[in-house]
C-alpha cells in the first residue's frame, strides 16, 4: 500500500487494544504523552490496563475531535475479579460512550498456567530492582467456567451488568474454550464481543471456532505486536494469518496494535507496519478500511 494512502487510512482508524500507563508493567505513554504523540495520526484508541480502570485517566479529555479515547476495565484481581460495581462505575463515568470489559488477563488460569515463571508477574518483565514480585501459588487463578464447563454465576452477573450498561466484551487471556463459552453467552445477550488475539500460542483457538464465533456475530482480533514480539522467527507466519483472516471475513475482523510497551512502536506506526506486512503477504488492500475503521466504529456504536 502507498505510504501516504496508509497514513490517511490510519488517521481514521481505531486501535481497539492499546496499553497505557502508569501501570504495574512498564508502559511507553501516559495519556498526556499519548495525546501529544498521536493527535492527528489516528482516529481513536481503546486504552487498556491490566490493573486499573482507564476511564479514570481520560474522563473529561476523551472527546477531543482529533483523538477519541475509549476507557476499559480488565477483570483481574487488581479490580476485584468479577466486579459488577467496577463495570458499573466505569460505564457511568464514560457516559454515552461504551467501555470495553476484558476478561481476566494476567490472573486468568490459562495465562498463569502458560506463564512458566513461578511469579504472577515475572521480574524480568519489569526490570526494576525495587519491584516486589508475588508468587503464583499465593493466588487463586481465575476461571470463567466451572468444573462442568458452565459459566460461573459471578461471570453471568457481570454479563448482565455489561448488557445493561451497553459495554463491549473482549475475551482477554482465558482459554479458547472459556472464551467460546462466554462469547456465545454475551452474543445471546446482545453484547458486542471481540475475541482477543485468538492465534496467540497461549490461547490457540482453532480457526473453525473463530469462524463459528464470527458467524454468530463476534469480531475476531489479530494484533501486530504479537508478531513483532514473537519468541521464535517462525511464530505467527504472516501468510498463515492472512489465510485465517480471509476465512473469517473482513466484516467480522479487527486488527489492533496491542502496543504500548516501552520498546514497541506507537499505535499509528504499529498499525501502519501491520497493514503493510499483511498486504505484502496477500491481503486485499480494499478490506483495510473495513477492519480498521468501519468495524471498530460499529463495535463502539459510533
Amino acid at each position: 500500500m502507498d505510504e501516504e494512502k496508509a497514513k490517511e487510512l490510519i488517521r481514521k482508524s481505531y486501535d481497539m487494544h492499546f496499553h497505557i500507563g502508569p501501570d504495574i508493567l512498564p508502559r511507553k505513554y501516559t495519556v498526556e504523552q499519548l495525546i501529544a504523540e498521536e493527535k492527528g495520526n489516528i482516529g481513536g484508541l481503546v486504552l487498556k490496563s491490566h490493573s486499573f480502570p482507564t476511564i479514570a485517566l481520560i474522563d473529561g479529555i476523551r472527546q477531543d475531535p482529533e483523538l477519541d479515547l475509549i476507557g476499559s476495565i480488565t477483570l483481574n484481581y487488581f479490580m476485584g475479579g468479577f466486579n459488577q460495581s467496577a463495570i458499573y462505575a466505569s460505564s457511568v463515568m464514560s457516559g454515552e460512550q461504551p467501555i470495553v470489559v476484558w476478561l481476566p488477563t494476567i490472573h486468568a488460569e490459562n495465562h498463569l498456567v502458560q506463564n512458566k515463571s513461578k511469579y504472577e508477574i515475572p521480574p524480568e518483565w519489569i526490570k526494576d530492582p525495587t519491584f516486589k514480585p508475588r508468587y503464583k501459588d499465593n493466588l487463586r487463578a481465575i476461571k470463567v467456567t466451572d468444573w462442568a464447563e458452565n459459566i460461573i454465576r459471578k461471570m453471568n452477573e457481570c454479563l448482565e451488568t455489561m448488557a445493561e450498561m451497553k459495554c463491549v466484551l473482549a475475551t482477554g487471556h482465558v482459554s479458547w474454550q472459556e472464551a467460546e463459552k462466554v462469547a456465545l453467552a454475551a452474543l445471546d445477550m446482545g453484547i458486542p464481543t471481540i475475541i482477543t488475539h485468538p492465534m496467540q500460542r497461549d490461547i490457540a483457538m482453532p480457526l473453525d471456532v473463530q469462524v463459528k464465533l464470527a458467524e454468530k456475530g463476534a469480531y475476531i482480533e489479530y494484533c501486530h505486536i504479537m508478531y513483532l514480539d514473537r519468541d521464535n522467527p517462525g511464530d505467527y507466519p504472516l501468510a498463515e494469518q492472512v489465510v485465517c483472516m480471509e476465512e473469517i471475513g473482513a466484516d467480522k475482523l479487527v486488527i489492533s496494535s496491542d502496543a504500548g510497551q516501552c520498546k514497541n512502536p506507537k499505535s499509528s506506526e504499529s498499525l501502519g507496519e501491520f497493514i503493510g506486512l499483511l498486504a505484502d503477504n496477500g491481503m486485499d488492500e480494499d478490506v483495510f478500511e473495513t477492519i480498521l475503521v468501519k468495524n471498530p466504529k460499529k463495535i463502539l456504536g459510533l
